[in-house]
């Protein structure tokens, strides 16, 4: 018998912990799809985890005023951006104009799905995971939240906090500073 996460979210916060398991089972996928989109490959087990165990501990402040699984995918992509904070020193890259050919790397490359399932190749895949990982972490969450999970730019403003025009703005300048980088390593 399936549950909802209402009913699932109920059972835990009156002390059945173990119901917690099956969120995690229901979303480890899409926790991990978003987290290996914005950090490097050897952290995602680790940044995922903590996911769940903020999730798990701020539980009680879930307010079910929207699905259950934006509010983790909120914590996911905050997650990644403490990560970065953490990690490195955000480093501003010149813009520049791109090509046609460029922005179509960037749009067909931006598949998250696997490396063998990605339309560019493994070798330009890993390139423009290279590259992504020289953007600030607010346009890494921009790109791959438009084009890897193909949401609205109305959704991304209401998962991020920003307005839907700092959101058109940022995807902007974000293609052409990850086009310029692109355009220098190869």
């Amino acid at each position: 018998m399936e549950f909802n996460d209402i009913d699932i979210i109920s059972s835990v916060l009156e002390g059945d912990v173990d119901q917690f398991a099956l969120l995690i089972d229901k979303y480890k996928a899409k926790i991990f799809k978003i987290v290996s989109m914005h950090i490097p490959h050897d952290y995602v087990d680790e940044v995922a985890n903590d996911i769940f165990f903020k999730s798990y501990k701020s539980l009680k402040t879930f307010k079910n005023d929207s699905p259950f699984v934006n509010w983790l995918t909120v914590i996911a992509i905050r997650s990644c951006k403490d990560f970065w904070r953490q990690k490195y020193a955000q480093k501003d890259v010149p813009m520049s104009s791109f090509d046609e050919e460029t922005e179509q790397t960037i749009e067909l490359g931006i598949d998250y799905r696997t490396p063998e399932t990605n339309v560019l190749g493994d070798e330009n895949y890993k390139m423009l995971m290279k590259a992504m990982e020289q953007l600030k972490p607010v346009e890494r969450t921009i790109i791959s939240m438009m084009y890897a999970e193909e949401r609205s730019v109305a959704e991304i403003a209401s998962l991020t906090g920003m307005t839907e025009s700092n959101v058109k703005v940022t995807a902007f300048r974000s293609r052409k500073k990850l086009a310029e980088i692109i355009n220098k390593m190869s």
